[in-house]
Formats: C-alpha cells, sequence, structure tokens
C-alpha cells in the first residue's frame, strides 16, 4: 500500500514516492478533465420535407441537409470535444434501405462530412453515419415511418475557445428524385395510422 501525511500545510498537493525511480503529485483540486461545460439542443415536432435530387455517390453536393435539425455549438474552450447525440422520425418516398445519414460540421462558413462520424473509404461503397431503419412493408410504402438514433458520437474538431459550430444531418440517398418527410409519413392525410412525431439534436462541449 502506498501511503502519504495526513495532511499538509495550507492544503499543498501531496506529494509521494513509489518504488523504484517513478514520482508523482496527486491532485488535491478537481480537474476540468472531462466535464461538460454546456448543452445544447434542437427539438422540433413540426413536420417539413425535403427534396433529393440527386443520388449519392460519396460526393457532399449531393448530400440533403435536414435544416430543422440544424445546431450550433459556441465552444467555450480550446480544443473541445463535442459528443453528438440525436434521433430523427420520419419517411421517405425511397425505399428505407436506400437511404442514409451523414453528420456534417460547418466553422466558419465551411461545410463538410465529418469524417470520423461516418464509414471509412471502401471503394465505391457509400459513406454513411447511419442508415434509415428499415419499416418498410410490402404492401403499404407510405404510411411506415422510422426513426433513427445516434448516441454518444464524439467530434473532436480542434478548435479555438469561442468558435461557433453547427452539426447538420444530412439525408443522402443512392436514388435521384426522391423527397424525405421529416417527422411525418408520406402520406400527409388525417389517418389515425399516418403517424407523425418528434426529432432532435444534442451537443454537449466536452472538456479536453
Amino acid at each position: 500500500a502506498i501511503k502519504g501525511p495526513a495532511s499538509t500545510t495550507g492544503n499543498n498537493a501531496f506529494e509521494l514516492t513509489v518504488p523504484g525511480t517513478a514520482s508523482g503529485t496527486i491532485l488535491t483540486s478537481n480537474s476540468s478533465v472531462g466535464k461538460i461545460l454546456q448543452v445544447v439542443t434542437t427539438t422540433t415536432n413540426v413536420a417539413a420535407s425535403y427534396s433529393i435530387t440527386n443520388a449519392y455517390q460519396n460526393n457532399s453536393s449531393n448530400i440533403y441537409y435536414l435544416t430543422a435539425l440544424d445546431t450550433t455549438i459556441t465552444t467555450t474552450a480550446a480544443n473541445s470535444k463535442i459528443l453528438i447525440s440525436g434521433s430523427v422520425f420520419g419517411e421517405s418516398s425511397a425505399e428505407d434501405h436506400r437511404l442514409g445519414f451523414v453528420l456534417s460540421s460547418e466553422i466558419g462558413g465551411t461545410l463538410a462530412p465529418i469524417d470520423s462520424l461516418r464509414g471509412a473509404s471502401n471503394g465505391n461503397r457509400g459513406r454513411m453515419t447511419t442508415m434509415m431503419t428499415a419499416g418498410y412493408f410490402s404492401t403499404n410504402q407510405d404510411t411506415t415511418p422510422s426513426v433513427i438514433h445516434f448516441t454518444n458520437l464524439i467530434y473532436q474538431p480542434s478548435q479555438s475557445a469561442n468558435t461557433a459550430i453547427k452539426i447538420r444531418v444530412g439525408a443522402a440517398c443512392t436514388q435521384s428524385s426522391k423527397t424525405f418527410y421529416l417527422n411525418r409519413t408520406v402520406s400527409n392525410t388525417s389517418n389515425y395510422d399516418e403517424e407523425v412525431g418528434v426529432s432532435n439534436i444534442t451537443l454537449m462541449e466536452v472538456a479536453a
């Protein structure tokens, strides 16, 4: 066992010498590393539609952003980590297995996918953060909404303090001329089995 003095003068740090040549100092105050510095969230239950004009082939221009979920966090410290969680409720006019989502960041007017939060480059395979949950039912293609979740994704932008970082969720579809309907079904009549829902994004700044 390693033992130290019961107290120190002026509440100074304890100093311990361990066997061998190693030595160290044990902090007597809390460290800020890993602390949640702030939380920013966007929640919406408003229905919206987003046109998907061109098929996604790992080209950033063919990512179509769900602007209702755009969320900006302004960092309070340098080199913070951003913890990203959220859910997206809705339905697409494309088959579910053809629709994915890509998380992107916009800093200083520059928008780009967060490469560490999507699949690694692998030939022509589509690089996604997550895919639409397969809620497809063979005889019902327009009233079967799904919800996707992403939780505790860590983004490390290496930024200075007071940097505004906008996190965006983009729809990416392997078919063209489709539409994604946020918080509603494709069909939009007032029937009990055409559900509406809620979507959200939560950002946490974590001390480096």
